[in-house]
C-alpha cells in the first residue's frame, strides 16, 4: 500500500535536510520499485536510470529534488571553478547561458505550476494506486517544467518488468553484451529470486542508452 501524501511529504522533507543519512534513493531495489530513465541537456553524466522505492517516491523525486535543483539554484560564489576544473566550468557556462533564456518570472512560474501538478498527481496515486496513465502524466509534467532534464520513461514494477528488460536487457543473460538481441531470453529473470534484483539494480545504474 502507498504511504499517505503527508508521509511522502515528510519523508522527502527529511531526505532533503542537510545531514540526512537515509534517503529514498538509497533504499534497496524491490519488487515494487519505480525505475525512471532521464536524459539531460547540460548536466554531466545526466543520462541514465534511477530507481526509487515506488511511484510515489518517483513523483517526490521531482517535486523535492529535481525542481528545486533546476529552478531554484544559483552558482556558488567565491570558488574558482575555471581554475580547478576547466571542463566543468565550460559545461557550467553553457548551462548558465541556456538557462538565461528564461526570465526569473518564467522560472518561478514553472516551479509553481510543476509543484502544484506533482502534488495533485501524488494525491491521486495514494488514493487510487498506480495506473499506467499516471506514468505518462508524470512524464508530461516533468518535460513541460524542467529545462535541463527530460524524463524519457517510467517503469513501475512488477507490471513493467517485461518492458524494462526489453529496453535494457537481462543482466543475467550469458551472452550479455555480445550484441545478440535474442539472448536476453536465455535466462529467466525473477524479481523474487536471490541476487536477481541486485544484479538488475547494478546493471540499470550503469546503463545509459
Amino acid at each position: 500500500m502507498p504511504r499517505t501524501a503527508q508521509e511522502y511529504q515528510q519523508r522527502w522533507h527529511d531526505a532533503m535536510t542537510p545531514g540526512c543519512t537515509q534517503a529514498p534513493w538509497d533504499e534497496r531495489f524491490s519488487p515494487t520499485s519505480c525505475v525512471i530513465y532521464e536524459t539531460a541537456r547540460a548536466t554531466p553524466a545526466g543520462n541514465g536510470c534511477t530507481y526509487l522505492p515506488d511511484f510515489g517516491d518517483a513523483i517526490c523525486f521531482y517535486r523535492y529534488l529535481r525542481i528545486p535543483e533546476e529552478l531554484d539554484s544559483a552558482p556558488a560564489e567565491g570558488i574558482d571553478v575555471a581554475g580547478l576544473l576547466p571542463d566543468l566550468a565550460l559545461q557550467g557556462w553553457s548551462w548558465s547561458r541556456y538557462r538565461s533564456r528564461f526570465s526569473p518570472e518564467e522560472i518561478q512560474r514553472r516551479r509553481s505550476v510543476g509543484e502544484q501538478a506533482l502534488d495533485k498527481l501524488l494525491t491521486r496515486y495514494v488514493h487510487e494506486g498506480y495506473r499506467a496513465e499516471m506514468g505518462e502524466r508524470l512524464m508530461e509534467i516533468v518535460n513541460a517544467i524542467l529545462i535541463d532534464f527530460t524524463l524519457g520513461a517510467v517503469y513501475v514494477l512488477p507490471d513493467d518488468l517485461g518492458a524494462l528488460l526489453s529496453r535494457f536487457g537481462n543482466p543475467l543473460a550469458d551472452c550479455a553484451g555480445t550484441g545478440d538481441a535474442g539472448c536476453a531470453q536465455s535466462i529467466a529473470f525473477d524479481l523474487n529470486a536471490p541476487g536477481h534484483r541486485e544484479a538488475l539494480a547494478d546493471y540499470l545504474v550503469a546503463s545509459a542508452r
